[in-house]
């Protein structure tokens, strides 16, 4: 019984078709947030039309500026933060859940950090000099 398993899994597992290659999207819609971007491939261009952003409970319109070219891309910013994904709406009523991605907070912290190294160094100079001072004292 275990064999004929075995090989009736053998043989269906020979049968699989490989998955066909996607086409390439025609259009890419970017939702910028504060910390993260939503990233929407479309794979047919997208008609004219208001999209919509799903924020607490409600859609808002979303101000797109498309680009001409191969693939037309189109970027609107948002500001506020977003949660791990997001619900945009075409034109045409059709809904689609986004996953956020973007940099992570290492990468953040790295990019908004404001002084050089000149800078930070010399404050931390100042701060020993001023710990060592206020221990004398």
């Amino acid at each position: 019984m275990r064999v004929l398993l075995v090989v009736l899994l053998l043989l269906t597992g020979f049968n699989c078709r490989k998955p066909e290659p996607l086409p390439p999207p025609q259009a890419r819609l970017i939702v910028r947030f504060l910390d993260h971007d939503a990233v929407l491939d479309i794979g047919v261009l997208p008609t004219e039309g208001p999209w919509r952003l799903m924020n607490a409970g409600l859609w808002e319109p979303l101000e797109v500026r498309w680009k001409l070219g191969t693939p037309r891309l189109g970027a609107a910013v948002v500001g506020r933060t977003a949660p791990d994904w997001v619900l945009l709406e075409g034109p045409s009523r059709d809904t689609h859940r986004v996953i956020l991605r973007g940099p992570g907070p290492e990468e953040l912290a790295r990019r908004n950090e404001r002084m050089d190294p000149e800078e930070r160094d010399a404050l931390t100079f100042l701060g020993v000099l001023w710990a060592l001072s206020w221990v004398r004292h």
